[in-house]
């Protein structure tokens, strides 16, 4: 028969017990020492230990990334300042077309487009395509600014050579942006679009990116070539046009104005300084001056020398050089007497080799200024000198 019973030791007889085990744990406690000192455990031991510390280290990082960093709170900043200087522009135009079936039809055509106030007291700047269309001006033109009221505008003035127009509503204390100096923008540098893409619920849309490049040259169509653009792969779609390209300091740098079809990133913006002076131009005068000649002409060089020689029967005396094609009456060029069918060779000397010769020489001359210029005409060789006159545009 098994049998249980509770420790019925008295504390006297417990006494050898206890001394025992303080013996061991003392000797246990000696020999763990000696084993962390000599055989490595303790460096083990510290070395584990580090994992813990990366790891708070990463959380901590994780937490800083949450919070804004400088350039983020550069963006923000632009962004709020320059909100409320940039407006969307909608645009009704009627168009007549004719069905066989139906006859005469008038449909209404909606644009929109945005624009950057110029002055405030009621100048908006914007592009020339968003307020003429294939089918002209537009009938209504709307600003909407962004507190949300809408103005109608009327055309003070277009540049299609710059594809720049200023409108005007009746407001008088308009937000105006500063504007920075687009000689000094420099190549991968932070660019900041403000526009209205595709439509109306996306006013005020921000796209971020750098600049790409300067001084590219854009052949719109046959009659318009923009030049010195700023290139830039913040996103540019349709609705952008006539909005801000901004630099991190939120200055106007920019006026964008079209993208590369069929790619990713690369859009145009025509730049500050040209936009104020065509601007300033429009509102105080109604058009632009630049300095001309009063000519149009063909560029030919020893490629397309063939194709010119057959289209007007004749054998060229030389293989480049400008064919002058329309002399305006009373111009520059016409008191000169240059003509139609003159070959332009030489302007002060420079040799007529690349076909933005003649408008990059007048440009960078005042008016009146006076160029010896060398022409052939029927097979023989003439000179003449003729004034830097101002053209009207």
């Amino acid at each position: 028969m098994n049998e249980f019973r509770f420790d019925s030791h008295t504390p006297r007889e417990r006494i050898p017990y206890i001394f025992t085990a303080l013996i061991s744990g003392t000797i246990a406690a000696f020999l763990v020492l000696l084993a962390v000192k000599y055989t490595g455990l303790g460096q083990l031991l510290l070395q584990s230990s580090e994992p813990l510390i990366q790891i708070q280290t990463q959380s901590q990082a994780q937490m800083q990334t949450t919070s804004m960093n400088d350039y983020e709170k550069t963006i923000i900043d632009v962004v709020n300042r320059i909100g409320p200087s940039v407006a969307m522009i909608t645009t009704n135009t009627l168009v007549e077309d004719f069905d066989f079936f139906s006859g005469l039809e008038i449909r209404n055509v909606q644009g929109l487009g945005s624009g950057v106030v110029f002055r405030k007291d009621g100048y908006i700047l914007t592009n020339n395509h968003v307020i003429n269309g294939d089918s002209g001006t537009a009938d209504k033109i709307v600003v909407i600014l962004s507190d949300g009221k809408s103005y109608p505008a009327k055309v003070v003035g277009v540049d299609p050579q710059t594809d720049l127009a200023v409108l005007k509503i009746n407001h008088n204390n308009l937000t105006v942006p500063e504007w920075g100096d687009s000689e000094k923008v420099q190549v991968g540098q932070t660019a900041i679009a403000i526009g209205n893409p595709l439509q109306e619920n996306l006013k005020n849309t921000v796209t971020v990116g750098v600049i790409s490049a300067k001084g590219r040259v854009i052949d719109v169509n046959d009659r318009i070539r923009l030049r010195n653009m700023i290139q830039t792969d913040a996103s540019i779609n349709p609705g952008n046009s006539g909005g801000p390209l901004l630099n991190s300091a939120g200055q106007v740098i920019g006026i964008n104005t079209l993208i590369a079809a069929k790619s990713q990133g690369i859009g145009f913006s025509i730049p500050s300084n040209m936009a104020r002076s065509v601007a300033t131009q429009l509102i105080e005068r109604g058009y632009v001056s630049r300095p001309g000649l009063g000519i149009a002409y063909i560029h030919f060089t020893e490629d397309n020398s063939r194709i010119l020689e057959a289209r007007l029967g004749q054998t060229l005396p030389v293989k480049s050089g400008i064919f002058i094609a329309k002399v305006l009456r009373g111009s520059e060029a016409d008191k000169a007497g240059l003509q139609p069918g003159d070959i332009l060779v030489s302007i002060n000397g420079t040799k007529v080799t690349d076909t933005d010769l003649v408008r990059e020489i007048t440009a960078t001359h005042k008016v009146g200024t006076s160029l010896k210029i060398e022409y052939y005409r029927n097979g023989k060789k003439y000179k003449t000198t003729a004034k830097i006159g101002e053209m009207r545009q």
